[in-house]
Formats: structure tokens, C-alpha cells, sequence
């Protein structure tokens, strides 16, 4: 009998795996908020285009600091991809530098800076109670990721104009730990993105404010 038994408890083992409820995972967060400066970490993305029914992957490198002043700049690396390119979150402007072109792009968010530092911060930085306001947050259970315990959180735009660009996010907050190592952006086109992090360092050394460095001669292409 142990021998059929053993197999089936493991098999349930995820699904019996405990849940925090999502006021727990949103007070463990509200706690940890006043504290974050900075993060880096490895990323893997794979985004989804439903369109042409067409999904890439890519792998690189993630750092993020928010200022004293509320200030947040992040700076995602693909260089080691086919589509080489930086991106830098240096306040309302969006900088895209492709190495293999030496040529850069620069965007003006204007308005929209402050929605995009929310989306930076969410779940690293954030805390619960922003994200209670801006979302209506839901648990969707327990799931195992890598060797992790985590309790997924499915998020609503509660804000309709959020809405129209973004129809859901879902969060895999691990149960020890006040941010995510997964999070899944759902479009209502039916495109979707799907960040997973790894090598999370909280306390990063970060000097200065985060710039993406352009070597010299570079090209400015028009936006």
C-alpha cells in the first residue's frame, strides 16, 4: 500500500501547500516598502504577440533605484540577445540604445512618468496598501516555483484609463519574501509578457543615479 500511497502524496504535495491570504502577502509588503532603495537582478522575458500568434523569449540583466526624492530609474540589459538593445528608465524620458546599430532613441513620457514609476515598483518597493488602491487584488492559490513556495496574486486595474492598456497583472510572491520572482502582464489584445526574476540582491552597491552609458559617436535617432 506504501507504494501507491507515497507517489500520490507527493503529487499533492503542491496543491496542500499553505496560501497566505492576500492581506497577509500586502502587510508583509506595506512592511518592507519604507526600506527599498534598489534591486538588481537576472531576467528572463517571453512576450507573447497575439496578433501573429508569435512568442520570444530573451534573457538579461535588471537594476532599479528609487531616490530620495521618489525618483525611480531602472535600466534593462539585453545586450547578449539577437535584438541587442538597452532600455533606461531615467525619469519621464525612456532612452533605447542598440549597440549593433550604435545608434540610440529617446521617448518624453510627459504625464505618464508617474504610471510608469508604478509599474517599476510594483511588488518591488511597493507597498500594500498603494497596491490595494490601485488594484483589485485576489489570491489564486499556492504555486511552486523552482524550489519556491509562493502565492499567486491576480491584480485589476481598478483605474479605467489602466485599463484599456492593461487588463491584468498576476504576481508569484514567494511566501518568505516581500516581492516577486514572477510577474505576468495580460493585454486586453490577448498579447501578454512574462518577467521571471532570479539572483534578487536588495542591497545592490549603487553609485550615484542609474544612467545608461552611451559610448562616444553614437547616433540619435529621431522618436
Amino acid at each position: 500500500m506504501t507504494k501507491f500511497l507515497l507517489p500520490l502524496v507527493c503529487l499533492l504535495g503542491g496543491a496542500l501547500a499553505h496560501a497566505e491570504s492576500v492581506e497577509t502577502v500586502l502587510a508583509r509588503m506595506d512592511k518592507a516598502a519604507p526600506s527599498f532603495h534598489s534591486m538588481t537582478a537576472n531576467v528572463h522575458m517571453t512576450t507573447h504577440t497575439a496578433i501573429i500568434n508569435d512568442t520570444t523569449s530573451e534573457s538579461g540583466t535588471f537594476k532599479m533605484q528609487r531616490l530620495k526624492d521618489g525618483q525611480v530609474r531602472a535600466i534593462l540589459d539585453f545586450s547578449g540577445e539577437t535584438d541587442s538593445r538597452q532600455i533606461g528608465f531615467l525619469g519621464r524620458i525612456v532612452r533605447i540604445y542598440y549597440p549593433k546599430l550604435n545608434s540610440y532613441q529617446d521617448y518624453d513620457l510627459g504625464k505618464n512618468t508617474d504610471v510608469l514609476n508604478q509599474f517599476l515598483l510594483l511588488g518591488f518597493g511597493s507597498s500594500g496598501r498603494d497596491l490595494a488602491n490601485a488594484y483589485t487584488i485576489s489570491s489564486e492559490g499556492t504555486e511552486k516555483l523552482g524550489n519556491r513556495e509562493t502565492t499567486k496574486l491576480a491584480l485589476v486595474p481598478k483605474n479605467p484609463d489602466v485599463a484599456k492598456r492593461l487588463s491584468k497583472i498576476e504576481m508569484w510572491i514567494p511566501n518568505d519574501a516581500a516581492y516577486p520572482i514572477q510577474q505576468e502582464f495580460y493585454e486586453p489584445s490577448g498579447n501578454y509578457r512574462i518577467v521571471t526574476y532570479t539572483d534578487i540582491n536588495l542591497r545592490p552597491a549603487i553609485h550615484g543615479k542609474l544612467e545608461l552609458k552611451l559610448p562616444p559617436g553614437v547616433n540619435k535617432q529621431s522618436s
